[in-house]
């Protein structure tokens, strides 16, 4: 599973869309759809801004799956 995959599958499971998780996470909405993409590898900061916004407890899973 791509570091986008696991966004989206997150995502999903708390029926979020992306407009809603960028105003959450004050991420762009154009970057996170890079983001899920993987297009673009996000910073070590969108990383946990994400995880906070999508209630996820394992960042470090997140941070391994974009490559940190």
């Amino acid at each position: 599973m791509t570091f986008g995959q696991k966004i989206e599958q997150l995502r999903k499971q708390r029926d979020m869309t992306l407009r809603k998780l960028s105003e959450k996470s004050g991420i762009s909405y154009s970057l996170i759809q890079f983001m899920v993409s993987d297009v673009r590898v996000p910073t070590k900061e969108a990383i946990l801004s994400l995880a906070r916004v999508l209630q996820y407890e394992d960042a470090e899973e997140l941070l391994r799956l974009a490559g940190y």
